[in-house]
């Protein structure tokens, strides 16, 4: 029925869907076959791995804990609609590791993480922790098992421990979790397994602000997926939520917007992961100005989380979301209440200080506003780059206001350096008009590179001749690819379908940027449109 595979290698085989090839095998075969593959099938063909035991009269496999854990995977198939289906099968499991305590590493470790990954996916993150504190104990202390099976189970738990401290806010640690299990992933995960790894490296990146490290790891899991259904799952899940929410920060095109989102919901539904989808949805409806709209997804947001255990990082973005949605309808004292008693996460990735600030800055009192910062300040680089653009800037307007000129313009540069570097401008949005206009005329006498000016000019709503020869002119391969963007194509289906790489087709737009005097892919569409250059001959 499948392919047989090297057991020590467990990322190097191909599943076979042929059922037929089944008939051709005796029980025993089958079933030790399901024992030694089925990290790779559960995943892919959950439905399909189940009707193979079956096939087999139960008094066959029934006390073979290995096949109940292949069981209890294959409920988190790509597919499955149930989280809590496994938990039967762990249970037989657990059964007969207590009537058999001298079972194989590999089966009570294995039973542990695959428990801690069933909790996880329901939301239990404390038990799943524990559960994997005690895998890792056995891993750690148990020798009997060859070297290359106890690193497959070390990989996996990885895995499992990265995914879980996301929810939870820790993100240094899960970004060391997941960057071990990712040195391991060629010859101990299985595909599903590397496409998961990719997808939390890439959420964790965009959490800190290192965008290019998101896009190249979500590029990745979705790479990995080819093929496959793996990247519209849960396994993908984290690699489209980052792929929508990189589009929200960098305001790109409609088109994309939309075909994102799809994907985004059909990946997260049913896992963990929707109510932190539900949460991008939110802040992506708040960016066009559907307040209300955001509030009731943020109010689904909270409905779906209620039973998660411990201090969800997505609970404290949530409150900031709706407390910046409140104070923009001009509710000020709800806002203010919403925020009560919050702590900023990890590195500041959910930081209430800097709506604070915002208030105390609007009702006249610069002073409380630096305050307020100055935690976020002090912390400089290991802040989460993603929110620096917008502190630095309302520490320049707080300045300015105090007029201390020179620390205005400081803050103000390093605003702008960092909007510009991350290709976005909705920290500017938020300072009042008259404010953001002195700072921008001020720092136009200052010397500014090429994508800060241009950053400046679009945020003045300076508009240079749309038709207007360009001083340097779009190469032919530029042409074409500005076509491609113009279709919402991805940089990935770019790279594809003119048989270049994707960093290839990056450096291409990153020209073309440049060129167009654009700072984000909509600029440079509506830019080429204006000259005429998305013709098709």
């Amino acid at each position: 029925m499948w392919q047989r595979y090297p057991v020590n290698s467990r990322n190097d085989t191909t599943v076979d869907p042929r059922t037929s090839s089944a008939l051709q095998l005796d029980h025993r075969t089958l079933l030790e076959t399901i024992e030694a593959m089925w990290p790779q099938i559960a995943p892919i063909q959950g439905s399909r791995l189940r009707d193979a035991v079956r096939s087999v009269p139960e008094g066959e496999w029934s006390g073979r804990p290995r096949i109940l854990l292949a069981l209890a995977a294959s409920h988190r198939s790509i597919g499955s609609t149930s989280r809590s289906a496994a938990l039967p099968w762990l249970r037989a499991v657990d059964k007969a590791i207590t009537a058999d305590p001298a079972s194989p590493l590999d089966v009570r470790a294995g039973y542990l993480i695959q428990l801690a990954t069933t909790e996880r996916s329901m939301g239990d993150f404390v038990s799943a922790l524990a559960h994997l504190e005690r895998a890792r104990t056995l891993i750690e202390q148990d020798d009997s098992l060859e070297i290359s099976r106890r690193i497959d189970l070390s990989a996996s738990f990885s895995l499992q421990l990265g995914l879980t401290r996301i929810h939870l806010g820790a993100f240094d640690e899960s970004q060391f979790a997941l960057a071990l299990a990712e040195g391991l992933a060629d010859e101990h995960l299985s595909p599903a397994e590397t496409v998961e790894v990719h997808s939390g490296l890439a959420y964790v990146a965009y959490q800190l602000g290192d965008f290019a490290e998101a896009e190249k790891h979500s590029d990745l899991a979705l790479q990995h997926a080819e093929g496959t259904e793996l990247g519209r799952s849960a396994f993908g899940a984290l690699a489209q939520l980052t792929r929508f929410l990189l589009l929200v920060e960098q305001d790109s095109s409609t088109a994309d917007h939309d075909s994102l989102l799809r994907d985004l919901r059909i990946a997260s539904r049913n896992s963990d992961w929707e109510p932190d989808a539900l949460f991008a949805e939110a802040l992506s409806r708040y960016a066009v100005g559907a307040a209300i709209e955001a509030l009731d997804l943020l109010g689904r947001v909270a409905r779906l989380s209620a039973s998660y255990t411990g201090e969800l990082v997505l609970e404290a973005g949530s409150r900031i979301l709706r407390a910046e949605i409140l104070r923009s309808l001009g509710e000020t004292d709800a806002a203010r209440s919403t925020l009560a008693g919050l702590e900023p996460s990890q590195h500041h990735v959910t930081c209430p200080a800097r709506l604070i600030a915002l208030s105390q800055f609007t009702v006249g009192d610069p002073q409380a506003a630096l305050d307020t910062l100055e935690d976020c300040l002090r912390l400089g680089d290991l802040h989460s780059t993603r929110a620096m653009a917008q502190v630095y800037a309302l520490s320049a307007a707080a300045h300015y206001d105090l007029g201390r000129t020179i620390a205005s313009g400081i803050a103000f540069d390093r605003a702008l350096l960092a909007g510009a570097t991350h290709d976005i401008s909705w920290p500017f949005d938020t300072l009042p008009g008259e404010v953001l206009e002195h700072l921008l005329a001020l720092a136009t006498e200052r010397p500014q590179s090429p994508a800060t000016a241009a950053l400046i000019d679009r945020l003045s709503g300076g508009a240079t001749d749309e038709t207007a020869a360009l001083a340097d002119p779009l190469s032919e391969r530029e042409l074409v690819i500005v076509r491609h963007l113009a279709t919402g194509a991805t940089l990935s289906q770019i790279g594809v379908e003119l048989f270049i790489s994707v960093n290839t087709v990056k450096s291409h737009v990153r020209s073309i940027y440049r060129k167009l005097s654009a700072t984000n892919r909509r600029e440079a569409i509506a830019r080429a449109i204006a000259l005429g250059l998305t013709d098709s001959h």
